[in-house]
């Protein structure tokens, strides 16, 4: 999903079609007041793209690193790791211990499963999220939500918040609900 979309959907939501229309012929840049929905917008996306990788669909990436002297610096990580899911090399796992700056690991190559949070984008970046279950719709709500937020256009943005809530509890994964057995009683 390309930023640049999921802006303009936003931007439709909010009642800017405006600075809609201006994203789609390129001509945002050039007018201060549009360029200023447009970048408001863009910081909202960027608000609710983290949001969702950090509190309700976790983004997760697998990476064969090779440690330098018994470390692999988060640096060389292709995306800035949060948490270390798994280091394994083959189907085994390895020892490994997480440190603030790198990840000490003995012998070679290695597999490292890991979550992180989206980078900032830019509107001609695609989004970390690939469809689903995060979608433009979502997106495109919490989005809306946010910006209206920022404009005092608090009516709005309870709406578009509501609806944003809406579709991460529709789209959640189910929780398994255990059982719980009947007491023995003796």
């Amino acid at each position: 999903m390309l930023v640049s979309d999921i802006v303009k959907t936003a931007l439709c939501l909010a009642g800017r079609k405006d600075a809609a229309d201006a994203v789609d012929s390129g001509d945002h840049a050039e007018d201060r007041e549009l360029s200023h929905a447009v970048s408001a917008m863009l910081h909202c996306f960027n608000a609710v793209e983290d949001e969702l990788a950090r509190a309700w669909f976790p983004l997760s990436r697998e990476e064969k690193l090779t440690p330098q002297s018994g470390r692999i610096y988060y640096t060389s990580f292709g995306r800035a790791p949060v948490k270390i899911l798994a280091v394994t090399r083959g189907e085994k796992p390895v020892a490994h211990v997480i440190c603030p700056e790198y990840l000490e690991v003995e012998g070679g190559e290695v597999t490292v499963k890991y979550r992180y949070c989206p980078a900032k984008k830019q509107l001609s970046d695609e989004s970390d999220f690939d469809g689903w279950p995060v979608g433009e719709r979502m997106l495109s709500y919490g989005a809306a939500a946010e910006y209206c937020l920022i404009e005092g256009a608090y009516e709005e943005a309870d709406n578009w918040e509501a609806r944003y809530r809406a579709e991460i509890e529709r789209c959640r994964p189910a929780k398994k609900v255990r059982p719980v057995p009947a007491r023995a009683w003796v």
